[in-house]
């Protein structure tokens, strides 16, 4: 199913990184917390796996759409959840939702083996390149919509929150942000788009091939 106009009004905007503190009642615990004053809407499940620049949900901050991505240095699996309904109003610095650390080694090995079996890791990535991957398991689309053009091509310069496509997960459109720096370049070009529109896709598969540019 391809993303309806409606649905991208939710995709306009920036990214904007969250905060996050140790949890004070769990131990390897940390909350996530709201950059700002607005109203958040589609949070992670529990259960999801987030790594450094996932996307975990919208702040709508007058009539204005913002990404709301994990900060660096901090990943694990979402146990709670602080925000439930949809659209709820919330305040700077408000705990959303608190992730487990801990948690996240049992995981991290079981996404090694399917990576391995599936050949998903870093396979097929020239030396000096790059590979954003999918963060989630659904539906992967290059475009808003079937009228709309493709967020990137080939040969496009991308630089950090440059969006790159859309996975769909149960009607959820999660945008593919390029992560740039640390991890990346702070500016790269795209070589290679490896999957095609509307095509289903897993957790650590390799969407894009990027190059410095």
């Amino acid at each position: 199913m391809q993303p309806r106009d409606s649905d991208m009004v939710r995709l306009i905007g920036e990214a904007r990184t969250c905060g996050v503190r140790e949890s004070e009642t769990l131990k390897g615990h940390f909350d996530v917390l709201a950059p700002g004053v607005g109203f958040f809407d589609m949070p992670p499940a529990v259960g999801t796996f987030l790594t450094p620049g996932s996307f975990v949900g919208y702040l709508t901050v007058i009539r204005k759409y913002f990404h709301l991505m994990m900060p660096e240095g901090h990943h694990g699996v979402v146990t709670h959840l602080h925000i439930e309904n949809r659209k709820q109003r919330v305040e700077y610095g408000q705990p959303l939702f608190t992730v487990s650390s801990e948690a996240e080694a049992g995981l991290t090995t079981e996404f090694k083996m399917m990576e391995a079996e599936t050949g998903t890791r870093d396979e097929g990535i020239p030396a000096g390149m790059f590979g954003v991957k999918s963060p989630t398991d659904g539906i992967f689309y290059r475009r808003a919509n079937p009228q709309s053009p493709s967020y990137v091509e080939e040969g496009a310069i991308v630089t950090q929150g440059t969006t790159l496509a859309l996975v769909e997960v149960m009607k959820c459109f999660n945008p593919i942000l390029y992560p740039g720096e640390p991890e990346f370049p702070p500016k790269a070009r795209v070589v290679k788009i490896t999957i095609e529109d509307s095509a289903e896709v897993k957790h650590g598969l390799v969407l894009f091939i990027v190059e410095p540019a």
